[in-house]
């Protein structure tokens, strides 16, 4: 009777376990929000630099190389300027309706970003249609070509990214064409550039909270936040 008690305990606890990790590890993926103390943030000094991924003729393995000789631009579009709105129709739209065409594997993080870019453009249409105030576009560019694209809700006391996608032809695996760190890079400059205007904190909706949460941002609601 006592080892059977035992065994009951015994397994009862590894049921605990288990359930804790699938839920933990199901949390990394799960799309929730974040947040970021800027009055604390640790990455200031970070120079997100744009780097390829190219073939090792020996081992066969992709290795990371810096571009020392170009560097990210980045450019803001407000849309409470109408200005602003027909530029941002001009150059980003047309970009994030092609990254939502791309052909991608399923279950990756190119398939994400191309869906992550169709629902950014149907987000940006539907909040021009109601005329909410507030909003902007920011992207990265690097030799002219956008990189990566956020959507951004200011009309809040707290900050928000909405949505933040990367071009998901250079999110295919084992590409070596297609420059890298554009995402990165961008979060980065929004970050510097909420700190500077004396901001103290700054929300985001995370897919991949993971990726967010290595770089000190915190999930809203937990252990006392």
């Amino acid at each position: 009777m006592l080892l059977m008690k035992f065994k009951n305990i015994f397994f009862g606890f590894l049921k605990t376990l288990l359930l804790a990790v699938i839920f933990y590890s199901s949390l990394l993926y799960a799309s929730i929000f974040m947040f970021l103390d800027l009055q604390n943030y640790p990455y200031t000094a970070n120079d997100f630099r744009p780097y390829f991924f190219t073939m090792d003729a020996t081992t066969g393995n992709l290795i990371k190389v810096p571009d020392t000789q170009n560097i990210f631009q980045f450019k803001t579009y407000n849309l409470d300027l109408k200005s602003d709105v027909a530029l941002y129709k001009a150059e980003v739209k047309p970009v994030l309706l092609k990254w939502k065409a791309t052909i991608t594997e399923p279950d990756t993080d190119s398939e994400l970003a191309s869906d992550l870019s169709g629902q950014m453009e149907r987000y940006v249409r539907r909040d021009l249609t109601n005329r909410l105030p507030s909003r902007e576009v920011r992207v990265v560019i690097y030799e002219d070509n956008i990189e990566a694209v956020s959507y951004m809700n200011n009309a809040k006391q707290t900050p928000e990214i909405d949505i933040i996608a990367a071009n998901p032809e250079g999110m295919l695996e084992g590409q070596t064409t297609i420059v890298k760190g554009g995402g990165s890079a961008l979060l980065e400059h929004i970050v510097r550039a909420y700190q500077e205007e004396g901001v103290e904190r700054v929300r985001l909706y995370a897919v991949h909270s993971g990726y967010y949460a290595k770089r000190g941002w915190k999930v809203e609601g937990a252990c006392g936040y």
